[in-house]
């Protein structure tokens, strides 16, 4: 009873500080400004007449609709489909034996990620006012389509794969069964919502991961969508640390005195 008990204190604290940060990024999200791209480059001129390129640093949203770079759209690894920015997942599924703990021999079903990759090519935010470069770094887009979710049986041939333009090593491979593809990807012209740090490092003015740290958002949802799901966490992970905390402390005082 003792350690249900400190097991349910335990997930009350887990609960509670999923409900903190949800919190904390809903608080960032209202009070950081947004602004067209128009005004963010007044910003920008005002700060290299004063100090001079390079020592401008503004955290701020942009709102608008995403653009390919310079070179053009990109083409997504596995589905082979224009975009500006894409994402994939490959799973290894295999069987294994192991012993239980009585040292009997088993077989188990297990899942290896085999390769795993997101875009950095830099993207445009496109308002009324103008378009913004969007660096990514290796940062997710929330809200991403996904555009490919397969699962290919293994059927030998080798210790290469090769899906698409991907080509994998499996090693042994032994006992593969399959694998399960994934690809998400953002599609010009999508709308967009990035918060982050517009800076200008190399005298080139972009949004990207704020640089001493900090929230950074890209997501095809609105700020709306973002700041509800944000307030549901918020309540859902708050009644789940109260109810469990309130558990605990009744499951822990039955098993010292009852």
């Amino acid at each position: 009873m003792i350690w249900i008990g400190l097991g349910a204190l335990v997930v009350a604290a887990v609960c509670g500080y999923f409900a903190r940060a949800a919190h904390r990024k809903a608080a960032v999200m209202e009070s950081t400004e947004t602004l067209p791209v128009k005004d963010l480059r007044a910003l920008h001129a005002a700060a290299v007449q004063a100090a001079g390129e390079g020592s401008f640093r503004y955290r701020c949203e942009l709102v608008g609709q995403v653009q390919p770079h310079v070179k053009g759209a990109l083409r997504s690894e596995l589905a082979e489909q224009d975009c500006v920015w894409h994402r994939h997942r490959i799973t290894r599924r295999y069987e294994e034996t192991y012993r239980d703990s009585d040292g009997n021999q088993k077989r188990r079903t297990s899942n290896e990620v085999v390769s795993e990759f997101s875009s950095s090519t830099a993207f445009f935010v496109a308002d009324a006012s103008g378009r913004m470069v969007v660096r990514p770094g290796q940062h997710q887009v929330t809200g991403a389509e996904k555009v490919l979710d397969r699962f290919d049986p293994h059927t030998g041939g080798g210790n290469r794969l090769h899906l698409g333009p991907v080509s994998l090593d499996l090693g042994g491979g032994s006992g593969t069964i399959g694998f399960q593809r994934e690809e998400w990807l953002v599609r010009p012209g999508s709308s967009f919502y990035v918060l982050g740090e517009a800076a200008d490092p190399d005298g080139k003015l972009a949004m990207a991961a704020p640089a001493e740290g900090g929230l950074f958002t890209m997501s095809v949802k609105s700020e709306e969508e973002l700041l509800r799901g944000e307030n549901n966490k918020v309540l859902g992970f708050g009644i789940g640390a109260g109810v469990a905390a309130l558990a605990g402390v009744v499951l822990l005082a039955l098993g010292v005195f009852g």
